[in-house]
Order: structure tokens, then C-alpha cells, then sequence
């Protein structure tokens, strides 16, 4: 007899109390619970605790989180120095990229915390990968990949997962913005006028500038390139595998449905794929 040893047990969270009085709990018969006995473990003893307790979270975790983050709130304290008083006069560019790259930041991090588990399908966003859909038509798609093209790698589901693998790239360059930060910050040089309007500018040279905006719009591109690219993979893996559940209907019916097809309700294309 398969047994799952477990000291919190499973039975008792589900909160049994009939009496049955009128006998119509039984036991089963001798063969089923054989059959039962015969039978692998269906569940481990860590999840039994697990269920039992409710305790769901702590499962899983988003490598790219913590760079995110800082990128977003670099970017942020960069676009807030460009924007000091009515914004800085010579640093549009930077204040720009620099926006534009925090809202890129937000949006990776919340596309590597789908991708990574953290924020679950909910069964209505059918446009963005999530962990286990990925994980669902990936796993079909290598299977038909490998007969098809040979395939003998992962790609088929790593392809919809790409931004879980560029921490080092991002972090590099993280590093590098980070190391510009306090010279945006301290070359800003702001005065007010009588009326207290506020002008400022910065005394950041013109090269130097350069270097900061391009390198905050390549690192924009980088993110969104990769975050489309994964949603672009996921998309054209879905609408594959859709179109194989489609498909794979008309394959070994079975000798009724074959027979209906053939005779009653199949068209000469259908008849042309069964036969």
C-alpha cells in the first residue's frame, strides 16, 4: 500500500462530519482497494503540509526583480535632476530618455513577474506569456519541434522566456548608469528670477550628455526588444499549438467518427486530410 507519511494529514482539513445514519457510507471493495493500493503516490508529503496549511506563497521568484527596480528608480532620480524648476534647458534629451527608460524599467518588471510565476494567469490576458501557459504550449511544441525540424533543445519554451536571462547584461549596464547619476545630479545649476520662476541647466558637456542618453536609450531599446521578442515567441507558439488542437481532431478518429466523416458531415477537405 502506497502510503504518504504526514502528520498534518489531508483528510481532516476537508471537515467531514456525517454520521451517516443510514448507512450509505461504505467501504469499498476488496479489489478497489487494491487497485488503490497498487497505485503510485499521487501527491508528496511536502504538498499534503502544504495544502493543509493553505500555504501557497514563497514558491517562486523573479531573477530580474532587483535590477529592475534599480534601473526604474535610477532612471527616475536622473529624469527628477533634468526636470529641477521648469526643466533643465540642456538636458531635454536626457529628461526624456531618461522617463522613457523608468516606464520601460515598470514594464519589465511586470512582464519577468508573469514570466516568473510571481503574478498568475488569471485566465483573461491571453496577449502576455505567463509561467505556466508558457510552460503548458512550450512542452508541446518541443515535442512536435523535435519531429519536425529536430529540435533536441529547450528553445521551444525558453523562447517565451528570455527576460529571465539577461540579469548579467542588466546589470551591467544598471552599474553604469548608476555611476552617472550624481554627476547629472550635481551639475544641475538652478536660479530664480523676482517672480520666483525657476530656470536651471546643467554643466554637464555636450559629450558627456551624449554618453548619458545613449546610454539610457539603448538600454530602453535592449528591455523592449527582448520583453516584445518573448511576447512575439509566446504568440506564434500559441497560435501553432491552437492550430495543431485543431487539426489533430481528423487524426486516428476512431472508426465511428471516421465513418461520419467519410460518409455524413465530412467536406472533400476533410476527406482529403482522413483519407
Amino acid at each position: 500500500m502506497t502510503t504518504v507519511t504526514n502528520s498534518a494529514g489531508v483528510w481532516h482539513s476537508f471537515g467531514y462530519n456525517f454520521d451517516d445514519p443510514n448507512g450509505h457510507i461504505q467501504d469499498l471493495s476488496i479489489d478497489t482497494q487494491e487497485h488503490l493500493s497498487s497505485m503510485p503516490a499521487f501527491i508528496e508529503p511536502w504538498q499534503a503540509q502544504d495544502i493543509a496549511n493553505n500555504d501557497f506563497g514563497g514558491y517562486y521568484q523573479n531573477p530580474i526583480q532587483s535590477v529592475a527596480i534599480t534601473i526604474g528608480l535610477t532612471a527616475n532620480l536622473i529624469y527628477a535632476a533634468a526636470n529641477t524648476g521648469n526643466g533643465v534647458s540642456n538636458m531635454a534629451n536626457v529628461r526624456s530618455s531618461a522617463l522613457a527608460l523608468a516606464n520601460s524599467a515598470l514594464y519589465m518588471l511586470y512582464h519577468t513577474n508573469r514570466l516568473s510565476g510571481l503574478t498568475p494567469f488569471d485566465g483573461t490576458d491571453t496577449a502576455n506569456p505567463y509561467l505556466d501557459m508558457v510552460l503548458s504550449t512550450g512542452r508541446t511544441a518541443m515535442y512536435i519541434t523535435n519531429q519536425t525540424d529536430g529540435v533536441v533543445n529547450n528553445a521551444p519554451i525558453m523562447g517565451s522566456l528570455t527576460s529571465l536571462l539577461i540579469e548579467p547584461q542588466l546589470s551591467a549596464n544598471s552599474n553604469a548608469l548608476i555611476t552617472y547619476k550624481p554627476n547629472v545630479i550635481n551639475s544641475i545649476i538652478s536660479t530664480a528670477n523676482a517672480t520666483g520662476y525657476i530656470t536651471a541647466t546643467s554643466n554637464l558637456s555636450g559629450s558627456m550628455m551624449t554618453t548619458i542618453n545613449t546610454l539610457m536609450t539603448d538600454m530602453k531599446t535592449y528591455m523592449d526588444y527582448r520583453r516584445n521578442s518573448d511576447i512575439d515567441f509566446y504568440s506564434n507558439v500559441k497560435r501553432f499549438v491552437d492550430g495543431y488542437n485543431k487539426t489533430k481532431k481528423l487524426v486516428k478518429t476512431g472508426e465511428t467518427a471516421n465513418y461520419l466523416m467519410m460518409n455524413l458531415i465530412g467536406t472533400d477537405k476533410a476527406k482529403s486530410r482522413i483519407g
